[in-house]
């Protein structure tokens, strides 16, 4: 599986869907729609395919989208890819359901054919503001050498008109820009979207592709989003992208990504399986115009007891069960700080480097190292989460984030670097919640 799609709450539960290849973990294969639902974010059911390629817009691949509910329905949106003789054609097609399980798609699909924007025009987001939907899409121009967010308008999401370019790349932000959202968060909106291209400049960029956010002012009149900010990263580690977000009933803005990277051949795929979903995250923006990231509160209903608590001395360690674990610190803000996990021959070493004001998760082997700007506001505080094969590192209020995979053989300890020291640390287990493998 990869890019999560249609993020919604239906009939007071979570919906996510995800492109899914039923047929093989070993490589993408031809898209599917899987789907599964929960009451708390954590708790899924996994529930049958909702989509498949059975159309002739759709027969290569049920591409990214997003869902709406109208009026007690579920209606998704999506991308269906085609490949006639080796012309491809990307068509946005429309799909709805009652029961938020079996899903008809619609008989005059596709609903916006975009042929002015082949072969890339993909990932729509739609949502509704007064009477009107309006959707995001992603796009490349200039014979697929920039990419770009163009947004659309609709009265019944089954006629769409072109409204505006929302951005696009000067040449810098690469040339696609996949799985597109927008919205708005404390009066400010922000586009999020996943950039394909962007060249790598010393600690930033260095994935193979970016997940990333501009926030500015957005007029629903003129259609005309005007930037505040500069392209930022939205988080620092090895595999996060494609990222999608939904509006709850609590009015959280809440953000999950696929945590993986393309070109990633990872060891998950010989036991059957290929990809994850990272941990559901409430966003914020700050004064400053900086997305935060909180782990959602319902995390707290998986914590299954304590392994740890209290001043932890250099060189403390603790072995986590089952290799699953929630690690939260508190140090200070003026000394270097190592936080290692370590199995076998697999280390990840989490560092704070004082001096420079940056932190550091670097997993080993060849391009293991991500970096970037931090200097805690008060106590140096970090909360951790280990799930089998992924780390995910929230760093004060979750201003700096970092998700990354890594593959212990053996049992993961948690180690305090020689000459590091905690003034709290609290190491939680945490409850399975899908069936052991």
């Amino acid at each position: 599986m990869n890019d999560p799609n249609g993020f919604c709450v239906f009939k007071n539960e979570f919906h996510l869907f995800y492109q899914y290849n039923p047929l093989s973990s070993q490589e993408p294969g031809i898209a599917h729609w899987g789907h599964a639902k929960s009451s708390d974010l954590f708790h899924w059911e996994h529930l049958e395919i909702a989509l498949y390629p059975d159309k002739n817009y759709d027969k290569n691949g049920v591409f990214s989208g997003s869902a709406i509910i109208v009026n007690e329905t579920m209606n998704l949106l999506y991308t269906g890819n085609s490949n006639n003789q080796g012309e491809i054609q990307q068509r946005q097609a429309l799909a709805s359901s009652t029961n938020g399980v079996k899903f008809i798609k619609y008989p005059e699909n596709p609903v916006l054919l975009g042929n002015d924007y082949q072969p890339n025009i993909r990932d729509p987001k739609v949502w509704q503001y007064g009477d009107d939907f309006y959707m995001v899409i992603g796009n490349s121009f200039k014979n697929d050498t920039l990419g770009r967010v163009l947004l659309f308008s609709s009265k019944d999401l089954k006629s769409w008109k072109e409204a505006s370019i929302l951005g696009e790349s000067d040449g810098f932000l690469g040339y696609m820009w996949e799985c597109p959202d927008f919205f708005e968060l404390n009066g400010k909106f922000v586009l999020l979207f996943s950039p394909q291209g962007v060249k790598p400049q010393g600690d930033q960029y260095k994935n193979l592709y970016q997940s990333g956010y501009i926030v500015g002012d957005f007029d629903y009149k003129s259609k005309v989003f005007t930037p505040i900010t500069k392209f930022k990263e939205l988080d620092y580690g090895h595999d996060f992208y494609a990222t999608q977000t939904s509006i709850d009933s609590q009015k959280r803005r809440i953000v999950v990504a696929w945590l993986s990277m393309w070109e990633q051949v990872y060891p998950e795929r010989n036991d059957g399986w290929s990809g994850q979903l990272t941990i559901p995250r409430a966003l914020q923006l700050t004064s400053t115009y900086e997305l935060i990231q909180k782990p959602v509160d319902e995390i707290l209903g998986i914590r299954n007891g304590l392994l740890y608590s209290g001043i932890a001395a250099p060189g403390t360690s603790i072995k986590l069960n089952n290799n699953i674990g929630e690690i939260v610190i508190t140090a200070s803000q003026h000394e270097d700080f190592n936080l290692i996990f370590e199995a076998g021959n697999t280390t990840v070493t989490l560092k704070y480097d004082n001096n420079n004001g940056k932190v550091s998760l670097d997993r080993g082997g060849n391009d293991g190292v991500r970096r970037t700007d931090w200097r805690p506001l008060g106590r140096l505080q970090m909360r951790i989460f280990v799930d089998r094969s992924s780390i995910e590192v929230f760093c004060g209020d979750g201003e700096v984030t970092f998700s990354s995979r890594f593959f212990p053989y053996g049992e993961v300890n948690v180690r305090l670097g020689e000459k590091s020291k905690a003034e709290n640390m609290l190491v939680y287990h945490l409850k399975r919640t899908v069936p052991a493998p």
